[in-house]
């Protein structure tokens, strides 16, 4: 989990974003919006990962030229803004504008407050969330992903998980597991895994199955000391803990 962004949450505004007479978003663009939201930010190549890599006849697209055109599409309406300052691609995230028009065209559902700003130094393990988040969904693995922006924004989360001890994301599987999600890039103290892997196995053995926040911990590891170091904390309770590499999934 990262979470030293130095990010500025926008105020929370109650007001309404009323379109343009015969203006409309169509579903996947509400998702698009969605998703970039939650995950903070999202390059073309991502969106095109996640949204438009099978076109409408079933068949596999290489091209970028479809993404873009939908993605110039909420950028001209102000739903998405362009960051260029931070890496030497552009990053897309959304606009309050955007936000508002999401929640109001979604209003039965809770989202987290839109982002002013993005810190780079946490840009590739942010992005490399996203870019498992996708590869996880799209191979039919998970069906609901709770963000960690998201995670921060529910009560009952916040209240069980603080910030030092919140994961990356909680996914629910097709069956119906809830499972933390921790990706590690750069290595920890010793001591700092021996304390998450201490709350999590409290939290998964405590409370009764019913009344758990989740049911496993899958960490996702680009090296293997870190995976190591990890692992041997977990030894005694081997069966609520799932390990992989990065490469498996972004290889």
């Amino acid at each position: 989990m990262q979470t030293a962004y130095s990010f500025f949450d926008l105020p929370y505004v109650v007001q309404k974003v009323t379109p343009q007479k015969g203006y409309r978003l169509t579903e996947r663009e509400l998702d698009v919006l969605e998703f970039v939201l939650e995950m903070k930010f999202s390059t073309l190549e991502d969106l095109h990962a996640k949204f438009f890599k099978v076109t409408k006849l079933g068949t596999v697209s290489n091209s970028l030229i479809w993404a873009r055109q939908r993605v110039h599409k909420l950028v001209k309406s102000e739903m998405l803004q362009i960051l260029t300052d931070v890496c030497a691609r552009p990053l897309y995230v959304i606009s309050q504008k955007g936000y508002l028009f999401l929640r109001n065209s979604r209003s039965q559902k809770n989202y987290c407050r839109p982002l002013l700003d993005v810190d780079g130094r946490f840009f590739d393990h942010d992005q490399r969330v996203a870019q498992i988040r996708i590869a996880l969904e799209n191979s039919g693995v998970v069906k609901e992903w709770i963000s960690e922006r998201q995670l921060s924004e529910i009560e009952e989360y916040r209240r069980y998980l603080p910030t030092e001890f919140r994961p990356d994301a909680i996914y629910v599987t097709l069956e119906g597991k809830r499972v933390a999600f921790e990706l590690e890039i750069a290595r920890k103290t010793k001591e700092r895994y021996q304390q998450k892997v201490k709350r999590y196995i409290h939290m998964m053995t405590a409370a009764p199955s019913a009344e758990r926040l989740f049911d496993e911990v899958h960490y996702v590891c680009e090296k293997e000391t870190v995976r190591n170091l990890i692992q041997d904390h977990t030894q005694l309770f081997q069966p609520l803990f799932r390990f992989n590499m990065l490469n498996e999934y972004l290889g």
